[in-house]
């Protein structure tokens, strides 16, 4: 067998779906999907954020593609003490395995080492404002291989952000630790050991997101069960649970203990698994929801690689003919005048005609953050205080026979049947349009955007009004 030969994107590709790398491998070109617009996008960007900043630096690049070429012309830069090193390439043997990767930057840090008094660190550039844990395990990968290059590890690494700011990060014992299993299992996967199977959102970033899925539906198996923690399913393959018709019918009180998974969640799973068996809605009991005189339903666009909100959207019933009305950040530098331009609108709402009602949590954690970032008013505290959460509401009320409970699969099942204007319409590809909005000034663009957060507060007002009338 063979050496493995580990680099940064495996571990991008493990994050997201560790399928991703079993396919590469071993499954039919054929059925490889695209790679997702955003994620294309994003590696453009990052790419021409790297070249503006190089630009303005001082640097030695090592430009060949070559990896042995390449490897050797890094040492020979890093014994002469080039003070920052671009793209050099590193690698080294770590337990039998070899570790290879390009940092974007190498810069020479005062010290001792087998080099002199001297010794170099990884910088990553990255398109983001702030440092994300791919980013510190990459980092952390980085370190350990310059470790047993001149046997000193970097005790500080960084990321230069979108805003060219220094964002530092010092790998600890905890994340080598993490970084060394990983490892493990993805040499694993390499060798041909296909992962048990998981569904996850994040999967939906994977090219080979639909093979997932079919084979999943081929065993029907646990993985298939909406909001089962993947951390639960080794038990309950142990304990004979290992498809979907298995947890149907299991007796939860005969159940060993299941990590990870409470009785009552147990319990859930099993009519999960029912409902998935029958193609069936369970009705758990008569929704209970909140009303109001005036219904405002809420949805945020943002984008969490520039760390910014850039639309809120509200569809407002019971105050003359329902309406859209949007407040937008046309640059990310916006966001704070966005913000205050919400909270005098929040300061027009008469308190006690009014509730608020959004899906998931995201819009009220990102509300109450940019209260404390920006500031705050009477007005929003008690706008945010009459919050309705609908996925809480569905989470107690019904039980949907979909392997996942996103607005988008829930609206768009065959119960309520509501479609979005723009078929390619979802969260990320909002975040596509955004930075294509950024990069080309585009106005019908930036337009997408609006149209797609109008249909997604429609599709609240939905689910609230299918809900209401007990799914009718």
């Amino acid at each position: 067998m063979s050496r493995q030969i580990i680099t940064p994107s495996l571990f991008y590709q493990y994050a997201t779906c560790p399928h991703w790398i079993w396919y590469d491998h071993f499954g039919d070109p054929s059925k490889k999907g695209d790679v997702p617009e955003l994620a294309q996008k994003l590696l453009e960007q990052g790419v021409m954020h790297e070249e503006e900043y190089v630009a303005g630096i001082e640097m030695v690049e090592v430009s060949t593609k070559d990896p042995a070429k390449a490897f050797a012309k890094t040492v020979e830069l890093m014994r002469s003490g080039v003070a920052t090193i671009y793209q050099g390439a590193i690698e080294a043997e770590i337990d039998g395995i070899l570790w290879r990767g390009r940092p974007d930057l190498l810069e020479k840090r005062k010290g001792r080492s087998k080099l002199g008094a001297y010794f170099y660190a990884p910088v990553d550039i990255k398109s983001s404002h702030s440092i994300h844990k791919e980013q510190q395990l990459q980092l952390t990968f980085y370190a350990k291989i310059l470790e047993e290059m001149q046997g000193t590890r970097p005790k500080e690494t960084a990321i230069i952000n979108v805003d060219h700011e220094r964002i530092l990060f010092s790998p600890g014992p905890e994340h080598l630790v993490k970084a060394k299993k990983i490892t493990r299992e993805i040499v694993e996967i390499l060798n041909g050991k296909n992962p048990p199977l998981r569904l996850a959102s994040k999967c939906k970033r994977s090219p080979w997101f639909q093979e997932c899925i079919r084979s999943a539906e081929e065993a029907n198996d646990i993985a298939l069960i909406y909001d089962l923690d993947a951390r639960a399913h080794p038990a309950l393959r142990k304990a004979g649970i290992e498809t979907v018709a298995d947890a149907a019918k299991m007796v939860v009180a005969r159940l060993p203990k299941i990590p990870y998974c409470a009785q009552a969640e147990l319990d859930r799973i099993k009519l999960q698994a029912r409902s998935l068996t029958t193609g069936e809605l369970h009705w758990l009991k008569k929704p209970t929801i909140p009303d109001a005189p005036i219904r405002i339903y809420f949805d945020i666009e943002g984008d969490p690689l520039l760390d910014v909100q850039y639309l809120f959207g509200f569809w407002i019933v019971g105050d003359g003919k329902p309406r859209y009305e949007y407040f937008l950040a046309d640059k990310p530098e916006d966001e704070g005048e966005m913000w205050r331009e919400f909270v005098e609108w929040t300061a027009t709402l008469k308190p006690g005609t009014f509730k608020v009602y959004h899906y998931a949590d995201y819009e009220r954690a990102q509300t109450l953050r940019l209260a404390r970032e920006h500031g705050s008013s009477p007005a929003f505290d008690y706008f945010a205080s009459q919050y309705v959460d609908l996925l809480a509401i569905v989470r107690e009320s019904v039980i949907f026979p979909l392997y996942f409970y996103s607005i988008k699969d829930i609206a768009k099942s065959r119960f309520l049947g509501f479609e979005w204007r723009d078929t390619k319409s979802g969260g990320a590809q909002s975040i596509f349009w955004f930075e294509d909005w950024l990069e080309t000034g585009d106005r019908k663009v930036l337009q997408k955007i609006i149209d797609y957060n109008e249909d997604d507060v429609l599709a609240t007002a939905c689910l609230d009004k299918w809900l209401r009338t007990g799914g009718k």
